[in-house]
Order: C-alpha cells, then sequence, then structure tokens
C-alpha cells in the first residue's frame, strides 16, 4: 500500500515539473513576452468590371471580370461597342478614368471598373426649296425647316406635303440614320409668304385680321395693305392696365421701315417683323406756375397722349421753381392753361439728340374744328441764343379765330401781322431756326382745351417759363 502511494506521488512531481518547464519556455528572455502568433495570410487587391449599355470588355486580352492579387496589378482594358452604339468612357469607382476605348489601369486597391456604353443620337435637318413646306415624319407634321433627333440605325420615314403656298416634287422616302444629315425636300410654289412676326398690335392684312404672328399666303401679283388694327390715333392698342403698346413701324426683311401702314406688291416671300414702343396709359396731368402782375399762379399742364398720333413717351415733365416747366423724353405734345390775357410773354430753350424740330403754338379754335397756330423751333437754337423770347397778343386768337381750311392757314401764315402779333426772336428768324406752323383745322376736337391756351411740342427737353404782361380786363 505505502509502495502505491509512492509511484502516485512521482507520477504527480513529474507532471508538476513538466507544466513548469512549458512556463519556463514562454517566458524565456530569447522570445520577450511570448512567441509570435501564426503568420497572417496576405491582404487581396480586387477588380470588379461592370458593362452599362451595349458592348464587351477585354481585361488583359481576356474576358474575365473579376481580378484579384496579393500585389497591385495592372489591366489592359479594352471596350468593343455593338452596332449603333459607342462607347463614352471608363468609370473607376464612380468617376471618369477614361474616354478612350484602350487604357490602362493601376489597381491598387478594391476597384470597380465600368464601361459605360451609349446609342448616338444624330441629327437629321430637313429644309425644303420654298417657305411655307410641311413634311411628316414618322407620322409627325412639321413646317419646314425642321431638325429632327434620330437615334443610330434607327429609321425615318419622311412624307412631303402640300400646303397653302406650294405643293410637293419630292417624294416619300425612308431614310437609316447612321450620322448626322441634310435632307433638301423640293416644291413647286402656289403662293408667296408674308410672314408676321413679334406681332403685339393686331393688324389687318387686306382685310383679315392677326394679332399674333403668322403665316399668310398671297396670291403671286397681288396688291396688300396692311394696316394696325383696333388702335388709337396713335397706333397703341391696351397691353395691361397701366401701359398701351404701339406699333411704329415694321422691319421689312431686315429693313426698317418706320411707317405703321405698309403697300406691297406680291412678287416675293417677305418677312414683316413688328416694331413697338410701350406708352403708358393715361399720363397724369402736371401744374407750373406762371406769372401775373398780380403775383405767380397755379395752372393746368395737359398730356396730349390720347390726340397724338405717335406713340406718347415724356419720361419727365413738372414744375421745377421759379416758373420754369421742364420737360424730357420722346414725343410729347402739352397744352398749357392760362387765366384771360392780352399778352403774354414766353421764354424757352429746346433741345433734341434726334435734331426733331419743336414747336410753340397758341390754340385759336376748338369748336366743331380745332387750331392752334405758332411757330416750329429748331433744336440748334442754342447755338445762336441760350434763351428763346416770344411775346404773343390775344388778337393774334382773334384774327385767326376763323380758320378753317388749309388755304386759311396758308394766308395767315403770309400775313405781316402774324409775326408782329406772335413775335419770334429775331436771331432764330435770321439764321432759319424759326418758322411758321399749325395745327389743323382738324374736325378732331380737343375736348377740355381751351381757346388762348398754349400748346409745346418736341421730341428732347424743354425749359419753358410763361409770365402774363397784360392780363384781360
Amino acid at each position: 500500500m505505502r509502495k502505491k502511494y509512492l509511484v502516485a506521488v512521482v507520477v504527480a512531481a513529474a507532471s508538476l515539473a513538466a507544466l513548469a518547464w512549458l512556463l519556463l519556455a514562454r517566458t524565456s528572455p530569447l522570445t520577450g513576452a511570448g512567441s509570435a502568433p501564426p503568420a497572417a495570410k496576405p491582404a487581396q487587391v480586387s477588380a470588379s468590371i461592370e458593362v452599362e449599355g451595349r458592348g464587351s470588355v477585354l481585361a488583359n486580352g481576356t474576358s474575365t471580370l473579376f481580378w484579384n492579387s496579393t500585389k497591385p496589378f495592372a489591366l489592359r482594358l479594352e471596350a468593343r461597342p455593338e452596332a449603333c452604339w459607342a462607347f463614352r468612357g471608363w468609370l473607376v469607382n464612380g468617376s471618369l478614368y477614361s474616354a478612350q476605348p484602350n487604357a490602362t489601369l493601376l489597381v491598387k486597391g478594391n476597384t470597380t471598373v465600368k464601361a459605360v456604353f451609349e446609342q448616338p443620337v444624330f441629327t437629321v435637318s430637313i429644309v425644303a426649296n420654298a417657305s411655307g413646306a410641311l413634311a411628316r415624319v414618322n407620322g409627325t407634321l412639321y413646317p419646314l425647316p425642321v431638325n429632327v433627333s434620330a437615334p443610330a440605325c434607327s429609321l425615318l420615314e419622311v412624307e412631303p406635303l402640300e400646303s397653302e403656298l406650294c405643293k410637293p416634287l419630292s417624294s416619300s422616302a425612308l431614310i437609316a440614320v447612321e450620322h448626322p444629315l441634310r435632307l433638301v425636300l423640293y416644291y413647286a410654289r402656289k403662293a408667296f409668304a408674308v410672314e408676321l412676326k413679334s406681332v403685339l398690335v393686331p393688324v389687318s392684312v387686306n382685310g383679315t385680321i392677326y394679332a399674333r404672328d403668322a403665316l399668310v399666303a398671297v396670291p403671286p401679283g397681288s396688291n396688300l395693305t396692311i394696316a394696325p388694327y383696333g388702335t388709337d390715333s396713335a397706333g397703341c392698342t391696351p397691353y395691361n392696365e397701366t401701359h398701351r403698346v404701339c406699333l411704329v413701324g415694321w422691319r421689312v426683311d431686315g429693313t426698317e421701315k418706320k411707317m405703321r401702314y405698309l403697300f406691297l406688291h406680291a412678287d416675293r416671300d417677305v418677312v414683316l417683323e413688328q416694331l413697338t414702343t410701350f406708352a403708358v396709359r393715361e399720363p397724369p396731368q402736371a401744374k407750373t406756375v406762371i406769372e401775373t402782375p398780380s403775383g405767380p399762379i397755379e395752372v393746368e399742364v395737359v398730356p396730349a397722349a390720347k390726340w397724338m398720333i405717335v406713340p406718347f413717351k415724356a419720361e419727365e415733365y413738372r414744375h421745377v421753381g421759379g416758373g420754369w416747366f421742364h420737360i424730357k423724353g420722346e414725343d410729347w405734345v402739352f397744352y398749357i392753361a392760362l387765366p384771360p390775357w392780352k399778352r403774354v410773354r414766353v421764354t424757352l430753350n429746346y433741345t433734341s439728340p434726334g435734331r426733331v424740330l419743336g414747336s410753340l403754338e397758341v390754340v385759336v379754335r376748338n369748336d366743331e374744328i380745332f387750331a392752334s397756330l405758332g411757330w416750329w423751333i429748331s433744336s440748334r437754337m442754342t447755338e445762336y441764343v441760350k434763351l428763346a423770347t416770344f411775346t404773343i397778343d390775344y388778337a393774334f386768337v382773334e384774327r385767326y379765330r376763323n380758320v378753317s381750311t388749309k388755304e386759311d392757314v396758308w394766308r395767315a401764315f403770309r400775313d405781316p401781322a402774324y409775326s408782329q402779333l406772335f413775335q419770334p426772336p429775331p436771331e432764330l428768324i435770321a439764321n432759319n431756326l424759326c418758322n411758321h406752323v399749325g395745327s389743323g383745322p382738324s374736325t378732331k376736337v380737343m375736348e377740355g382745351i381751351g381757346v388762348g391756351w398754349l400748346s409745346v411740342e418736341g421730341s428732347g427737353e424743354m425749359w419753358i417759363r410763361i409770365e402774363i404782361l397784360e392780363p384781360q380786363g
């Protein structure tokens, strides 16, 4: 029994000795904290290749689309689009790398490569030898010329059609689109085309009304009358709540003509583009101050927009102090109310960048007939006098208050009393910068305008001051 116990102690001691040896080995001074762990597997570098669209890809001469390695490697890429498709470019991790079909890529980390193919779209330009021609392309009606976009290898069926202006000479065609192309269709003319462009003011063409852009067919050799329709005397029609749009002329085949009415002979196609301007619908009235023997008084200044035959376009008009009234802008006429007077002195300065004549007139009649008489004034007046002074005797109004015809006006111009009763500056007369002028006689009565009122007209800038030298008793 004692012998068995001894054997067991020896075995246990041997086991403890073996365990101690292992612990000493793991903490040996030769390996520091312990022995090295097992070696890690080498890192993998991979590249996957994708295709967008219709085409194929070769990488390093093979069709393999997934590559990996334990170190960086190169890919020789080649893109091969299918028929009717084109290569657009290589995307590497979502960014454009190259637009060339053959490219080399060095792969240093996990990479996604995409070859992008697209179907090209070409422009087919279809034109005609005559304006107003029509054609149907794949069932859609087009006025010619037209540019049609078509994918590569698609088919276009082009069918020339008869219109008001021409009939086709070319036959229908089926076209395979392989590149950009230009197709010319031929037509025989039936009528000439009048193209109305930029239409804002309605117009009549031989009695037919057009309120927007249009292509008008007219028989060869016919005569055309083109006129504004539904406008006031200035060629204007309401545009919105605050402004009118006014026809001031036409651009005929690129040449500007400052006339609202056109008379044409149809011997060719013609393009007519409206020339328009905008004017305030109701220009506000103003006030000015005139000097009288009893002191300054305020009087009314009335814009003549509703009676003018051109658009009223004064930008500024107001009393600026000291009896001076200032007017600035293009194309304006004003009537200035006066209290009863016997002699008036008017001092003014007039300039016009466009060298447009101005005028100063006095209303001599406004019953069933309207008429005003006075003097036109050159915009060059300031070359001779800074301020032009006119003196008017009311006897001028009384002498010519019965004018009713153009002949009466011409007789008034030849009357020596004309320049005695309405005296202009001698410097302007001597240099031919001032002469007789009149408005009317006209049956278009100016409602609200009084006999003896002054009228000023111009296109530019005027400063005017009025003094009543002698009032009526």
